[in-house]
C-alpha cells in the first residue's frame, strides 16, 4: 500500500511539473508577442492572415521536407490555423500541447519506418524517380502509404549519394562498373540508418527537453514573422551569438574534419586552447565518441564535421569527454573544459600584393568587438594596426575585402570609417518612435588617405553595408563586386520580460534570464536619407558572382522590411569624384575576355534558373551516374577557378609579421594557406588590376 501511494504521489508530482512546464511555455509565447509589438521597429498587426502564416511556417520549421506529417495530422492542427492571433495562453497552450504530442508520435513512427525500409536492399535497377520541388511548392503526403513511398525514394536517393561518393584516392564511382558499386549498397544503408536515427534522437532527447524544443521552434517562427533578423533564443544561444561578434569566446579549442575513410578526425588545435594544453590530442586523431557529464556517450560513426560541431554547440555543459583513436591504434578518453580563447576567424592580417603597383590587402570577416566592456577595442583598432604595418611597406593603394562579412557592431563600422575619413557625419539611424539621429566620426584626421577599393558580394551585410555605403557617399572608395545582401536594420538583445524598461536596462542585471529576444529596433540610412534595406548597396564596378543577392539576399525573404527614405538636412564634404565609368569600362573589357568569369556567369544563371524549376531524377545506378557526372563537372569547373595563381602580383606578409612567423609554426602554417588563397583568387586579381588603373588615373592628372 505504501509503495502504491508513493507511486501515486510521484505520478501526481510529475503531472504537476509537466503542466507547470506547459504553462510556462505558453506564457513565454504570449510574452514574446507582447514584447515584439512593444519594441519592434514596425510592430505587427496580428490577424487571421498573420496567424495562418505563423501556422504554416511552424509546420515548415518542424517538418521542412514534408517527411514527418501527413494531411491527417495537419487536419488535427487545422482548427488553430486562424486562432494564433488571439494570442491568449489557452489557445497557444492547446496548440503547442497538440503539436508536441503529434510531433513526438510522428518522429517515433518515422524512426520505425526508416528502420524498416533500410532493413532491405534497394533494387538499384528499378526505374523509380524522385522529384525535387522549388521552395515555393509545398507537397504534403495524403496518408502514411504515400509518405512511405516518399521516404523510400528519399532513402534510395541518399543511398545512391553515398555509393557515388569517393572514399579512396583516385577512385571515381562514375567510371566504376555497376557490380562494384552494388557492393557498397549495404554499408551505405547502414550509414543512413545511423544518421537518421541520430537526427531523430537528437530532437527527442533535446538537452532542455523535447517540449522546450518545440516551443523554441514556435517562438522563433513568431519572431521571424516580424522580420528575418528578429530572433528568440536561450542563454546558451545568446552566448554563441555574442561569440560571433567577439574576438574571444568560450571553446574547447579544436575543430573537426572528415578523414580519408569518412571518420571524424581532429582538424586543428588552437594554440593555448584546452585541447592544445591537454597534450593528449593531435591533428588527425580519430574521434570515436563524445560524452557529456551524466549522459550516455554518442557514437560519431557516419557523422559529418558540421553535425559534431552542432552537437557541441547545442550543449550547455562546459565539460566534454572525447574517445580518441590515435595514430598508433591506442584508444583513450580525454576530458576537456571550455575556456575563453581568441576566435581565430575574427583575427585579421594585412598582406602586400607586389606587382606593377604595391598594394595592401586586408580581409575583414566581421565587425567584431570586445563584448561587455566600456572601452572596447575591436576590428577598427586591428585594421588600423595592419594599415600602419602596410604603410611601412610603402603601399600605393589598399584593398579592403568585405566579402562574406555579415556585419556585427555598428560602433566598429563608424570607428572604421574614421580611419579613412576626417571627422564628419557618416550615416543616419532611426529608432522606433524617435527622430533620425546622425552617426558621426568625431575623431579628427585619418590613418590612411590613399586610393582604396572595397570588395563586396551578396553576403556582405549589415554593418559592412553601412560602412560601404558611407564610403561611397564620401567618394572615399571604389566599391567592386556584386550587390550586397540588403540588411540595413539594427537589433538589440534583451531579456524576455514585458516589464523591461530599456531606458534603465543593464545587461548584467539579466544574468539569470534563460530566454532572450534579438529584436529589430533601428533602421539605417545613408547621408542622403536613402535606406539600403532590402535593395542592398550596388557596386561601382560589377563582377560576375555566384553569391548575388537575387539568390540569397534580404529580398528573398517574404517578411523582410522594405526600403524607405527620410528627410534630414545633412552637411558634409565629399571628396573629389572617382572616375568610376572609365575604370568600369576597362574592367568590363578584361572580364569579357576572361574564361573563368564567363564560366561563373553561366553557372550563376543556371543556379538562378534551377531555383524555380522542378527536377526529376531516375533512381538507378545508370541514371545516377549521369546526375553525378554533371555535378562533378560543375565542381571541377568551380575548383579550377582557384587553381591558377595570379601572374599579376606576388603575395607576401609584411616584414613585421614575417619576423613573428619565424617563431610561431602554427601561425606560419595558417599564414601560408591564406597567402595561397589570396594568390589564387581571381576576384582579388581583378580588384588589383582595377586598383592599378585607379592609381594610374591619379598619377596621370
Amino acid at each position: 500500500m505504501k509503495n502504491l501511494l508513493f507511486c501515486l504521489c510521484l505520478c501526481i508530482l510529475f503531472q504537476k511539473n509537466t503542466l507547470a512546464q506547459e504553462k510556462i511555455s505558453c506564457e513565454r509565447s504570449s510574452m514574446l508577442i507582447a514584447m515584439l509589438n512593444k519594441y519592434h521597429y514596425e510592430g505587427l498587426t496580428l490577424n487571421d492572415k498573420v496567424s495562418e502564416q505563423i501556422f504554416n511556417d511552424f509546420i515548415d520549421a518542424l517538418d521542412p521536407y514534408s517527411t514527418i506529417f501527413t494531411e491527417v495530422e495537419l487536419k488535427k492542427l487545422e482548427p488553430f490555423k486562424f486562432a494564433i492571433d488571439d494570442a491568449d495562453n489557452t489557445t497557444i497552450c492547446n496548440f503547442l500541447k497538440l503539436s508536441t504530442e503529434l510531433y513526438h508520435e510522428r518522429l517515433t513512427k518515422i524512426d520505425t519506418l526508416v528502420g524498416s525500409i533500410l532493413n532491405k536492399p534497394f533494387d538499384l535497377s528499378a526505374k523509380d524517380t524522385i522529384t525535387f520541388y522549388p521552395i515555393s511548392e509545398k507537397i504534403t503526403s495524403a496518408n502514411d502509404i504515400q509518405l512511405e513511398k516518399r521516404w523510400r525514394r528519399r532513402l534510395k536517393f541518399k543511398t545512391l549519394e553515398i555509393i557515388f561518393s569517393a572514399t579512396e584516392e583516385n577512385q571515381d564511382p562514375v567510371t566504376s562498373d555497376n557490380k562494384t558499386l552494388l557492393l557498397k549498397e549495404p554499408e551505405a544503408r547502414k550509414q543512413i540508418r545511423t544518421k537518421e536515427k541520430r537526427f531523430i534522437k537528437r530532437i527527442l532527447e533535446y538537452p532542455m527537453g523535447f517540449e522546450n524544443y518545440v516551443t523554441v521552434k514556435f517562438n522563433n517562427v513568431i519572431a521571424n514573422r516580424f522580420d528575418p533578423h528578429t530572433l528568440y533564443f536561450s542563454s546558451l544561444e545568446k552566448e554563441n551569438f555574442d561569440a560571433g561578434l567577439s574576438k574571444e569566446a568560450k571553446s574547447f579549442g579544436l575543430s573537426f574534419a572528415e578523414g580519408k575513410n569518412g571518420e571524424i578526425v581532429i582538424g586543428s588545435l588552437t594554440p593555448g586552447g584546452p585541447a592544445w594544453k591537454s597534450s593528449e590530442l593531435h591533428k588527425d586523431d580519430v574521434v570515436l565518441k563524445i560524452k557529456w557529464p551524466e549522459q550516455e556517450p554518442i557514437d560519431l560513426a557516419y557523422s559529418s564535421p558540421s553535425e559534431v560541431e552542432s552537437l557541441i554547440h547545442s550543449s550547455t555543459s562546459d565539460k566534454i569527454e572525447l574517445t580518441i583513436r590515435q595514430g598508433n591504434g591506442m584508444i583513450n578518453p580525454v576530458s576537456l573544459y571550455r575556456e575563453v580563447i581568441a576566435v581565430e576567424e575574427n583575427n585579421i592580417s594585412g598582406f602586400v600584393l607586389n606587382g606593377n603597383k604595391k598594394v595592401g590587402y586586408i580581409s575583414l570577416p566581421g565587425f567584431y568587438t570586445e563584448m561587455n566592456t566600456s572601452r572596447a577595442l575591436g576590428c577598427a583598432n586591428d585594421v588600423a594596426k595592419e594599415i600602419i604595418k602596410l604603410k611601412q611597406e610603402n603601399i600605393e593603394g589598399l584593398i579592403l575585402d568585405l566579402r562574406f562579412n555579415g556585419g556585427g557592431s555598428l560602433y566598429e563600422a563608424v570607428n572604421l570609417a574614421g580611419i579613412f575619413i576626417d571627422e564628419g557625419p557618416f550615416c543616419l539611424m532611426k529608432d522606433k518612435n524617435s527622430k533620425p539621429q546622425l552617426m558621426k566620426d568625431i575623431n579628427r584626421g585619418t590613418i590612411y588617405n590613399g586610393p582604396m577599393v572595397i570588395m563586396v558580394n551578396g553576403f556582405s551585410a549589415s554593418a559592412s553595408e553601412i560602412f560601404t555605403a558611407g564610403m561611397k557617399d564620401y567618394n572615399r572608395a571604389l566599391v567592386v563586386g556584386s550587390t550586397t545582401y540588403g540588411k540595413s536594420i539594427g537589433q538589440i538583445t534583451i531579456p524576455l520580460d514585458t516589464s523591461l524598461n530599456l531606458n534603465n536596462y543593464i545587461d548584467e542585471a539579466s544574468a539569470n534570464v534563460t530566454d532572450y529576444v534579438n529584436v529589430t529596433r533601428s533602421k539605417f540610412y545613408g547621408i542622403d536619407g536613402i535606406s539600403h534595406q532590402y535593395a542592398g548597396v550596388r557596386p561601382d564596378i560589377e563582377l560576375p558572382d555566384f553569391y548575388n543577392n537575387k539568390l540569397y539576399g534580404e529580398a528573398s525573404s517574404p517578411y523582410a522590411l522594405k526600403a524607405d527614405s527620410i528627410v534630414k538636412k545633412v552637411i558634409f564634404n565629399p571628396l573629389p569624384v572617382i572616375p568610376k565609368t572609365a575604370l568600369s569600362t576597362k574592367s568590363e573589357s578584361r572580364i569579357a575576355l576572361n574564361n573563368s568569369f564567363k564560366r561563373i556567369r553561366t553557372i550563376s544563371d543556371s543556379l538562378q534558373k534551377e531555383k524555380n524549376e522542378r527536377k526529376k531524377l531516375v533512381l538507378t545506378l545508370d541514371g545516377f551516374k549521369k546526375y553525378q557526372a554533371a555535378l562533378n563537372q560543375t565542381e571541377k569547373d568551380i575548383s579550377r577557378l582557384s587553381e591558377n595563381p595570379s601572374e599579376k602580383f606576388k603575395v607576401s606578409s609584411t616584414q613585421y609579421d614575417e619576423e613573428l612567423l619565424k617563431v610561431d609554426t602554427y601561425k606560419k602554417e595558417v599564414n601560408d594557406v591564406l597567402i595561397k588563397n589570396i594568390q589564387n583568387d581571381l576576384y582579388i586579381e581583378e580588384n588589383y588590376l582595377i586598383m592599378q588603373d585607379y592609381i594610374n588615373s591619379i598619377n596621370n592628372k
